[in-house]
């Protein structure tokens, strides 16, 4: 007996937490989906995220993005299903060049109902002593965010996307149109057919749009992160999340066994579509030689493991969910550049919504 071929509302390339972020809202407008991924529910580069979510950026844009994000996550969900934050706070440290608009940035999150303030050097040494912060930097505090376990996450999203949700373990080729419209998408498993089609998959929604005509330019750009484990005391009781934009670290509490995750943004792109676990001794280096000087205890602690993954970058460096006038029935939400994590909820709610439009054409 031949199987009838998948048949949703919308189809969505990615398994990832943008996909999943829309595939829930999708869900709640009463849209079937199929979401379509070979490695599932957050095995890509989702999975390799540390789970960050602040409110506070000096775009006013991503803030408003990312504001809406961490109320989802406090009411964890609509349902109230998604794991809890673990609020140890985050600092967010910029350059005190940059104190008028971070203090402008501090009142229009304080307006929106989020707790935030500004601490000097002064102030971070007295709070968190185990932190080594110098007098040209300045940091927003926000005291309820902090960081989520990702797959969790992940998963509460499409549980909560309800019964119309279908998963497709398969590797989307290419896409299904009929005259200057999307219908679907051919998968290796088969074709999936669809009213509209969003790309969510990363570097790899460059070659589905372009089997359309569709020009949608991305690179993967290298994200590569260590587990230091860090001897008492260390600070770990007090330590928030911590994003230093003056450098490109971050860190944060891995939650158990004294371990801090910690990494430094990279430039290098066009690296492998692979995520696999531990980094070279260079690597190791490179982050140890950045964080240290933020936070001390990490400049002798030994390594306890770490992840090799990438993100995807658009030439604009800024992610964007776009409805394409080339092709009828497409929404693409790409090149968040390893920040959509945290602008997952709000991305999702706008993507859902452009989609619903499209579908309805």
């Amino acid at each position: 007996m031949t199987r009838s071929a998948p048949t949703a509302d919308v189809a969505v390339v990615g398994g990832g937490i943008i996909g999943l972020a829309t595939a829930e809202r999708l869900g709640a407008r009463g849209l079937a989906v199929a979401v379509i991924d070979p490695a599932g529910i957050a095995g890509g580069a989702t999975g390799a995220s540390g789970g960050l979510v602040r409110a506070f950026d000096l775009s006013a844009s991503r803030r408003r993005s990312a504001a809406a994000g961490l109320d989802l996550y406090l009411r964890r969900g609509h349902r109230g299903t998604w794991p809890a934050i673990r609020r140890q706070g985050s600092l967010s440290l910029v350059a005190r060049g940059d104190l008028p608009q971070a203090a402008a940035a501090v009142a229009d999150l304080r307006s929106a109902g989020h707790e935030a303030e500004i601490l000097t050097a002064h102030d971070l040494a007295t709070r968190f002593p185990a932190l080594d912060v110098p007098d040209d930097l300045v940091a927003v505090h926000e005291p309820n965010a902090g960081w989520l376990p990702v797959g969790p996450v992940a998963h509460a999203m499409a549980r909560d996307a309800g019964p119309g949700l279908q998963l497709v373990p398969a590797r989307a080729t290419h896409l299904l149109t009929s005259g200057s419209r999307a219908t679907g998408v051919h998968t290796t498993a088969g074709p999936v057919h669809a009213r509209a089609v969003l790309l969510a998959a990363g570097t790899g929604s460059t070659s589905l749009a372009a089997s359309a005509g569709v020009h949608l330019p991305l690179r993967t750009r290298a994200v590569r992160y260590c587990l230091f484990r860090v001897g008492e005391p260390a600070g770990l009781t007090t330590l928030p999340t911590l994003v230093d934009a003056t450098t490109g670290a971050w860190l944060r509490p891995w939650g158990s066994d004294s371990l801090v995750l910690a990494g430094v943004s990279s430039q290098e792109t066009d690296v492998p579509e692979t995520v696999r676990p531990g980094v070279t001794a260079q690597e190791e280096e490179r982050v140890r030689a950045v964080v240290r000087h933020r936070y001390p205890h990490l400049a002798s602690a030994p390594v306890a493991g770490g992840v090799t993954a990438y993100d995807a970058t658009s030439p604009t460096g800024l992610g964007e969910v776009t409805v394409r006038t080339e092709l009828g029935g497409l929404v693409t939400a790409t090149g968040w550049n390893g920040g959509g994590f945290k602008l997952a909820p709000s991305i999702g709610e706008l993507a859902a919504a452009r989609l619903q439009e499209v579908a309805a054409r």
